[in-house]
């Protein structure tokens, strides 16, 4: 059989394997369709789309708060799941599983078209692309971020059709037609719509085509503009609406999401992860466990590996690629230090920059393979690709196996819910500095930490605590996990004389304080 089909048949098998891993869930239901793939911040977004689908405007706590929290694009996308679930909970995540897979399945065909054309550009066999593609779908980071219950899957989907379209236009040059310029307008309006930080990729590109047009293409300045100016306005028209809204409602064109947090968060204090999170974004079946993330060594083989391969990687395109896909490539290099300098340098939440950092996958898996070839020929060994995919996916399944053997522990706020539902009415008002989880399956739910909370922001940013805001609110209980125990003895705003200790189980990860009565 021709190498060729050969390298088709195992990726659309990686694809049927991945697929059937993302939808199991259905099939098995409870605890794993609301336990296994979903993240607390996944059930935040999940929240906001379900009170769009029941005509409660883009809010959390039950309506009561209007919040911009939330990508625009993706929760809108699933408040269509939510409708067609008559906004029923559980029904509800079997919709919102299947628009997750399908939108997996959809970046699995537009990377194995990047990955393709890269490959093509520097005269290797296209069909590489499949195996491309097939590291990035079966790949545990990519698998559970597209079934995370937020946008990954379908961020990065966009991002490498953007960067598809804006090849396209290149090589079209003079030719390129009006519909296909306002395409790319479109997708990169789409692509901020689906997530903010497409902005990073946005302005490279117009910039990018801008210079193409003056200098390789020979248009005159008013030409260019001509050409430009009229995808610019589409993608402005369409992130506009969400702009507005974010600066008119909430005081500012960054989400309370982004805001709160960036807040308190030290300059520069994720740059010693950057070297493992780009190291397992280019090498998904090599995981780097957590403990070991920040030691030097890590630091070092992460560091190096990546620059070397991603130089190795330029020199080759500068040397032998055609202009168009080297400036398509050039538009994504300044797509990733633009994420790599502001998640690293000026954001927190540093558990989240593997998610952050999913859309440079297709440009780092494919960086990999080009010098995996290159390899390959020098040592006179024209297997080695072959048998490095196989054993890729071979232990990419084995590793998607691990969190099921020897059995599911479950969602790691779970225990939060399950003691809420046990033990506090529908009708009482719940607290929680973590309510993404907790807030979906209990509507009367305040967050504390301002992620979609624009009050209790305020407050944090204002006093640098949201405990006056938990007093002064209609909060009777507040259930997190055991960390919030140490705010009973906290006097701030009258706090430790409002709210009393009544749960501490640290082997449970559970605290919960109960309002005293009459306070």
């Amino acid at each position: 059989m021709p190498a060729k089909r050969v390298i088709k048949i195992v990726a659309l098998g990686a694809l049927c394997v991945g697929l059937l891993y993302r939808l199991f869930p259905l099939v098995t239901g409870a605890p794993y369709l609301a336990e296994f793939f979903i993240t607390e911040d996944g059930y935040l977004m999940l929240t906001v789309a379900r009170n769009m689908a029941l005509g409660l405007g883009m809010s959390v706590s039950e309506g009561t708060i209007q919040t911009n929290g939330v990508q625009p694009m993706m929760t809108f996308v699933f408040a269509w799941g939510y409708v067609a679930a008559a906004g029923d909970k559980m029904l509800g995540l079997y919709v919102i599983h299947g628009i997750m897979a399908a939108w997996a399945v959809a970046g699995f065909f537009l990377v194995r078209a990047f990955a393709s054309r890269i490959m093509t550009g520097l005269g290797e066999p296209a069909d590489w692309g499949w195996l491309v593609a097939a590291l990035w779908f079966l790949g545990p980071l990519m698998t559970r971020h597209t079934m995370n219950g937020l946008e990954t899957g379908g961020y990065v989907a966009l991002v490498v059709l953007l960067l598809l379209q804006f090849h396209r236009v290149l090589t079209l040059g003079a030719d390129a037609s009006v519909a296909a310029q306002l395409w790319l307008g479109a997708v990169a309006g789409l692509a901020f719509m689906m997530r903010n930080d497409a902005v990073f990729l946005i302005i490279p590109v117009f910039a990018l085509w801008a210079g193409d047009s003056l200098l390789r293409q020979r248009f005159g300045y008013f030409a260019m503009l001509r050409r430009i100016a009229p995808a610019g306005l589409v993608t402005l028209a369409i992130a506009a609406p969400w702009l507005v809204n974010n600066q008119l409602r909430f005081g500012s064109i960054v989400p309370v999401s982004g805001t709160a947090q960036s807040f308190g968060a030290p300059l520069g204090g994720n740059l010693t992860l950057l070297p493992a999170k780009l190291f397992e974004t280019m090498f998904p079946m090599l995981p780097i466990p957590g403990a070991f993330e920040t030691s030097p060594v890590i630091i070092a083989i992460g560091s190096l590996a990546s620059a070397a391969i991603l130089g190795f990687f330029l020199f080759r395109l500068a040397r032998h690629a055609p202009t168009p896909l080297i400036l398509t490539v050039v538009a994504y290099l300044a797509f990733a230090v633009a994420l790599t300098t502001y998640y690293g340098v000026y954001f927190g939440a540093p558990h989240f920059l593997a998610r952050y950092f999913a859309p440079l996958s297709p440009l780092l898996l494919t960086a990999g393979l080009v010098a995996l070839l290159w390899l390959a020929r020098r040592l006179g060994a024209a297997w080695l690709p072959s048998a490095v995919a196989c054993v890729s996916l071979c232990v990419s399944g084995a590793l998607l196996l691990r969190p099921l053997v020897p059995r599911f522990e479950g969602h790691m706020h779970f225990q939060v819910v399950e003691w809420v539902a046990a033990n506090v009415d529908a009708a009482t008002w719940v607290g929680a500095v973590q309510t993404g989880t907790l807030g979906y399956w209990h509507d009367r739910t305040f967050n504390l930490d301002g992620k979609v909370n624009p009050e209790a922001l305020a407050m944090r940013r204002e006093v640098g605590t949201v405990l006056p805001y938990v007093v002064e609110s209609e909060i009777d209980v507040i259930a997190d996990w055991v960390g919030v125990a140490g705010w009973a003895t906290q006097e701030i705003g009258g706090f430790s004389a409002a709210f009393e200790l009544i749960v501490e189980d640290a082997e449970a990860n559970l605290a919960v304080l109960r309002r005293v009565v009459g306070n």
